[in-house]
């Protein structure tokens, strides 16, 4: 199983197309056997060509071995991922992201591998979490993503997601926000065969 969580530079119509090559690229240019770290420099050097605008993709791919829970992803200048082990708390999953797709020619990306157990959760987001604004002009922030996933770090990625947007929600509040929130949470459950 793969999963990719991205983020555009800019907004508008260009930044909105852009997204939607490189999410195409990525696409399709991940296959079974090939290096995710392959793959990005390959969607990087691709968007690089086609970049009139002067815009950068932040990425985070990730391919989950079923059968072993072999769990191996790149990061191109994404945000970092909250691992939560079994019956443990979330934290972040220390590692320097790698540069931008689409910002520098011939960039090369480094694959990182983590097993996973059953039980063990991933959580990944874009930036529009910790840089979430209240009328204050006060960011949301990595401590308290932190500390609301620690809070719940037992509950199921079904439960934990409604319950970190309901805080960012809160700590919002009627505050207009200029960038996108997304975020996935994922559970190991079993080995299969």
């Amino acid at each position: 199983v793969a999963v990719v969580v991205a983020d555009v530079s800019g907004k508008g119509v260009p930044a909105a197309l852009f997204m939607a090559i490189a999410k195409a690229m990525i696409k399709d240019h991940t296959e079974p056997e090939k290096p995710l770290n392959q793959t990005f420099s390959k969607v990087n050097n691709l968007l690089y060509e086609s970049n009139s605008e002067g815009l950068f993709v932040t990425a985070f791919e990730g391919v989950l071995n079923l059968a072993t829970g072999e769990f191996i992803f790149v990061n191109a200048g994404h945000e970092i991922p909250y691992i939560c082990r079994n019956g443990e708390k979330f934290e972040l999953f220390k590692l320097r992201p790698g540069f931008v797709l689409a910002g520098m020619e011939d960039m090369m990306y480094k694959t990182i591998s983590v097993t996973f157990e059953p039980g063990d959760k991933l959580f990944q987001y874009t930036d529009g979490v910790t840089e979430a604004t209240n009328s204050e002009n006060e960011l949301y922030g990595q401590k308290r993503l932190t500390e609301i996933l620690e809070k719940h770090s037992s509950k199921s990625p079904e439960e934990l997601l409604p319950l970190v947007r309901e805080d960012i929600d809160a700590f919002v509040g009627e505050a207009p926000q200029f960038d996108d929130i997304t975020m996935m949470c994922f559970e190991y459950k079993k080995k299969m065969k």
